[in-house]
């Protein structure tokens, strides 16, 4: 809309897109798999499994977790896309990684090395000594780790 406030923003609010822009939020699938595509399998599965779906900013990225040397571990990461919420209060990293992370099954524990304003986040498995044999599955048996991270962008 030239020259005008687009409908439903008051003066000096952002747009959803101006407002996302703003961030870097993302989601790293941690998966055992045989190659490329029984990974991006499993991922499938895995993003299927969240409740309520996720809305992503384009497919997940798969590459082995590794350049030059295959270990079975691949790293699927998928960029969620906030701007389908029309309002995040207080618009900082722990409401953004808290957002994404209410997707995921209850029943593990996350832990939450980083959780500030500007940067946050949440990784499971939680340290080993820590866990419970009930926390051992996530989603798919073979997703083998999460993290989920959000940080504000440089001015």
């Amino acid at each position: 809309m030239a020259g005008g406030i687009p409908p439903g923003l008051a003066e000096g609010e952002l747009s959803p897109a101006e407002r996302e822009a703003r961030w870097t939020v993302g989601v790293y699938f941690a998966i055992e798999a045989g190659d490329e595509e029984e990974a991006r399998a499993v991922v499938g599965y895995a993003l299927a499994g969240l409740e309520p779906d996720l809305p992503l900013r384009g497919q997940p990225v798969i590459r082995p977790r590794h350049h030059g040397v295959l270990d079975k571990i691949w790293i699927a990461e998928v960029n969620p896309d906030l701007s389908q919420l029309q309002v995040i209060d207080p618009d900082d990293a722990k409401t953004r990684c808290s957002f994404v992370h209410r997707h995921f099954p209850m029943g593990v524990t996350w832990a939450v090395p980083q959780n500030s304003e500007r940067e946050a986040k949440y990784e499971w498995p939680q340290d080993i000594w820590q866990r419970q044999p009930e926390e051992d599955a996530l989603l798919h048996p073979a997703v083998r780790g999460v993290l989920i991270f959000c940080k504000e962008k440089p001015a």
